[in-house]
């Protein structure tokens, strides 16, 4: 079983078209309010994070970090269930509208989010434990050749990570798809799916996320000018948050349109024989 990319982005650009109102409910549940429910606490505000970023020797936070932490919890929540559910509705046979899809997207959406949290904290785990073996030198760095091959393992291990992530990207898409609960299956089924096409895929992600990550630090960059520049508020600063939103709503909506379209492209082909057999 192959996955031929560009039918997959094909079968995506298919799907955007056919679903927008759709998927815009979707980007307002998945993107828009996770963003205003991080705004409320004042540690996620964009002010707060930006400054911290330009100039993290002047600019700290404190406090306690339970409350922080449970809003991260809530947020993870409702982007992944809005993911689940936008898969469901857009792949699914037959939609039964919003309220069914968000339904199971917010319980499918646990179970997704926590499998996902399960194998990257295992990968974290075992990536880790080379450097804990050499001590604190490796975890700290203390200069010379040791960082040096620090940083090559540590690239590796990005990279590593990045192919897992481009073998397991169908597996919700499939959950959704197919309207199940489960994630193990789906993973697996991911795995599978993916064998033949893994460098072709592991190479279009990451040339997928570097556009993201240039436009994501010229935000940073323009965004802390302006904070460090600027009094709180103004027009300017309104502008940098819609800029924001922006492209998180595209990430967001890549992040369901290429799995469910190589989704779409894994299916074997049937012929027209079979059809009306």
């Amino acid at each position: 079983m192959d996955i031929e990319i560009r039918r997959g982005l094909a079968e995506a650009w298919a799907l955007a078209g056919a679903h927008r109102n759709m998927l815009a409910v979707y980007v307002a549940i998945g993107v828009i309010v996770p963003f205003l429910l991080l705004s409320s606490e004042p540690i996620f505000s964009l002010r707060t994070v930006m400054a911290i970023l330009s100039d993290p020797w002047t600019y700290r936070v404190g406090g306690s970090i339970t409350g922080p932490l449970y809003l991260l919890g809530i947020v993870a929540v409702v982007v992944a269930g809005a993911m689940l559910a936008a898969w469901n509705g857009i792949l699914a046979d037959l939609r039964e509208g919003f309220l069914s899809e968000i339904m199971y997207g917010m319980v499918a959406g646990v179970a997704y989010l926590l499998a996902n949290l399960v194998l990257a904290i295992g990968f974290g785990l075992l990536a880790a434990l080379p450097l804990f073996a050499l001590g604190p030198d490796a975890l700290f760095g203390t200069g010379g050749a040791l960082d040096i091959v620090i940083g090559i393992y540590r690239l590796l291990v990005a990279l590593v990570g990045s192919w897992i992530a481009a073998r397991l990207c169908l597996a919700g898409a499939i959950m959704g798809g197919r309207g199940k609960l489960e994630p193990v299956a789906a993973f697996i089924e991911s795995w599978r799916r993916t064998h033949a096409a893994q460098w072709r895929l592991f190479g279009f992600y990451l040339l997928y996320g570097l556009p993201y990550g240039i436009a994501a630090g010229a935000l940073v960059i323009v965004h802390g000018a302006v904070i460090l520049n600027n009094a709180p508020g103004g027009w300017i600063e309104t502008l940098m948050s819609f800029g924001w939103i922006l492209l998180f709503a595209l990430y967001f909506l890549g992040q369901i349109l290429i799995p469910a379209g190589l989704y779409r492209a894994s299916e074997p082909e049937v012929a027209a024989s079979e059809v009306f057999a």
